[in-house]
């Protein structure tokens, strides 16, 4: 059932609409959410107001579904780069507490992060928003949400390892060189901070199933790209990602030895 005010997206139309009668779709769509998130208020975070704003999250999704299976131009991918509209989807999904609205919030970056039109990849912006969404939806900590979760940042691993130039974006460390005296609770807090990437990943390496198998995996995509990074190399050394590893496949194995 459509909420009132919800544009209706035909898929099928889409596929034949042209570029610019899709973009103008989707910005009629963009706009009218970002309307009803505005007015929304106190209740953003009530679950009530996700199943409002799913419907229009949902034939965002659809229209850009459709563009990446259209020839180009991408007149709508090119919006929400250049207009940075992923910022609104973010604070959406980091504060709506609803499963469909989370689903398709993932289904948006998920989009954006497998496009071969628009560089989101390379993007520090777009990955700070991604890296802030997902731990926030992370916090809900149901299966469903783990699962999409690490395979979110499989493939943003994935992509680090075929394209080491993007790297910046997702790894930025400290320009400090010197050694400093700070607890170890600190200096972890600080590395997390400069590759928030990887220790999302070290969350879930114990993980059984689909879950760990993408963390681990991501991890050893990271690890393949120290080879052409000087930086990353010095970090790892100097990081707790190696005791991290070892610590969290300790623990797969204890499971597995039961």
């Amino acid at each position: 059932m459509d909420f009132v005010g919800t544009p209706s997206v035909d898929s099928k139309q889409l596929h034949l609409d042209g570029p610019q009668q899709r973009l103008t779709t989707f910005k009629r769509t963009y706009l009218q959410l970002q309307q009803l998130w505005q007015r929304g208020g106190p209740k953003q975070s009530d679950p009530a107001f996700g199943s409002t704003v799913t419907p229009y999250l949902q034939n965002i999704n659809r229209i850009l579904r459709a563009e990446v299976h259209t020839p180009a131009p991408h007149l709508c991918i090119q919006n929400v780069a250049t207009a940075q509209l992923y910022i609104l989807l973010s604070s959406i999904g980091t504060t709506v507490c609803n499963e469909q609205s989370t689903k398709e919030t993932f289904r948006f970056f998920s989009l954006l992060v497998d496009s071969e039109d628009e560089d989101f990849i390379s993007d520090a912006s777009f990955a700070d928003r991604l890296i802030v969404t997902l731990k926030a939806i992370s916090r809900n900590g149901s299966l469903d949400v783990e699962v999409e979760t690490a395979e979110l940042l499989f493939a943003v691993a994935a992509k680090l390892r075929q394209h080491s130039e993007v790297l910046p974006a997702w790894f930025r460390p400290s320009l400090d060189a010197a050694p400093k005296s700070l607890p170890d609770t600190s200096i972890a807090l600080e590395r997390s901070q400069e590759f928030p990437l990887v220790f999302m990943l070290l969350d879930y390496i114990h993980h059984n199933g689909k879950i760990g198998d993408f963390a681990r995996t991501g991890l050893l995509y990271i690890l393949e790209s120290v080879g052409r990074s000087n930086n990353l190399e010095k970090w790892i050394i100097e990081s707790q990602m190696a005791t991290m590893m070892a610590s969290g496949l300790g623990a797969l194995y204890s499971q597995l030895s039961k």
